[in-house]
């Protein structure tokens, strides 16, 4: 009768986020703020996400009745299956995972686990033995009329970044920055967060969340972004665009993100006196001198622009017409090349935005030496012996 959720349905908070687990665990009254400020957005009735559907789809809703929270399960084949009271709420030890105690309409008590996936308010889970309930709501699927569109709209694909913020984390004595970083594209987003130490080289990366099977829907001025991870768990980002270049994210993390898209300034035949972050802060090139594999983002595309420009012998491309993705692995800085087709060289020539925007992956080994990766073979071999910036 209800469908059976998934084996990951506890997605935490958005990845590289080193938030603290020692969260309140004090047990809150059911008309507490706390409460209040968790399920206001929940309070929509909204149907189980066809990816956890078995038969006869369940609908949950959140409501507040004589200062009290309730919790009401249906389907259309059933009606309403129970209506639940939330006695009170306590956070756990995973972050943005809360535990209820409930009493249903049959004076059945019973736990359930609650959580808005990645912190945002764009998609939730609930986990209760009782009714065999372990299930995903996407909140669009009852706000936003229409049905899911096959891949990502034109306007928020590419790589995207925060500015540099202060790292919250137990690194950030020695690596005190930090950005969040998202791609999407028409088929598949992933999201990381980059640890700079007081130069902005990049010395960290978190460990990447990724996603297929991405669709989405117009809300407005602003876009719907839905895609799964390798459990089926949704992740559901809400878009708004700022310009063309910066676009503002919920459902990344706790609170929104303003994101740049993740450029550079113009490259420079040798080394420049100044550089700026992806998103556009000013970085000082000249005190953040390069150390074997540890280079500033804007460092590490002077290097390889030469041959990412040498694939395109027949157009006037700059390194701006392009995003980067860099990220540390293993120890080495590995960086991700992709078109910006919103960029007027691409859209001029006509370029198929439905192709993979990726050109060229390079990384920093540990030595210091640049290699490029065969797109063919996967092979890596060198193509500079040093960064001479």
């Amino acid at each position: 009768m209800i469908g059976v959720g998934l084996a990951g349905v506890l997605l935490l908070a958005g990845c590289g986020h080193k938030q603290s687990n020692a969260e309140d665990a004090s047990t809150a009254p059911a008309n507490s703020t706390k409460l209040n400020n968790l399920l206001s957005p929940a309070k929509v009735k909204v149907p189980e996400d066809s990816q956890n559907s078995n038969g006869d789809q369940v609908y949950s809703q959140f409501y507040k009745k004589g200062g009290q929270w309730y919790w009401k399960l249906t389907s259309q084949q059933d009606g309403t299956i129970d209506n639940s009271q939330i006695k009170s709420m306590k956070s756990t030890d995973q972050n943005d995972v809360y535990n209820f105690s409930m009493v249903s309409n049959k004076n059945k008590s019973y736990n359930m686990k609650f959580n808005w996936i990645n912190g945002g308010h764009q998609a939730y889970t609930v986990n209760a033995a009782y009714h065999n309930v372990n299930s995903d709501f996407i909140l669009a699927d009852a706000k936003v009329a229409g049905q899911w569109q096959t891949g990502a709209p034109q306007a928020v694909q590419g790589t995207w970044a925060t500015d540099f913020t202060e790292n919250s984390g137990n690194d950030a004595q020695k690596l005190p920055f930090t950005k969040q970083f998202l791609n999407i594209t028409s088929s598949a987003t992933s999201s990381f967060v980059n640890e700079y130490d007081s130069n902005h080289r990049l010395y960290n990366s978190e460990t990447a969340n990724k996603t297929s099977n991405v669709s989405y829907k117009q809300n407005g001025d602003s876009y719907i972004v839905k895609s799964y991870n390798s459990d089926e768990t949704p992740v559901v980002y809400s878009i708004s665009l700022i310009s063309n270049n910066q676009i503002k994210v919920d459902g990344l993390t706790s609170s929104d993100l303003t994101m740049s898209k993740s450029a550079t300034s113009p490259t420079t035949s040798s080394s420049q006196s100044s550089a700026t972050s992806q998103s556009g802060s000013a970085v000082n090139g000249s005190t953040a001198a390069a150390t074997s594999s540890h280079l500033t983002d804007q460092q590490v595309v002077n290097w390889i622009w030469p041959y990412v420009k040498a694939k395109y012998p027949n157009m006037n491309v700059a390194s701006t017409d392009f995003t980067y993705m860099p990220q540390m692995r293993n120890g080495q800085m590995y960086v991700n090349v992709l078109e910006n087709h919103s960029a007027a060289v691409f859209k001029n020539s006509g370029v198929d935005t439905g192709t993979n925007p990726q050109v060229a992956s390079f990384r920093v080994t540990s030595d210091g030496a640049l290699e490029q990766m065969d797109a063919t073979t996967g092979d890596w071999s060198v193509v500079s012996s040093g960064y001479n910036g």
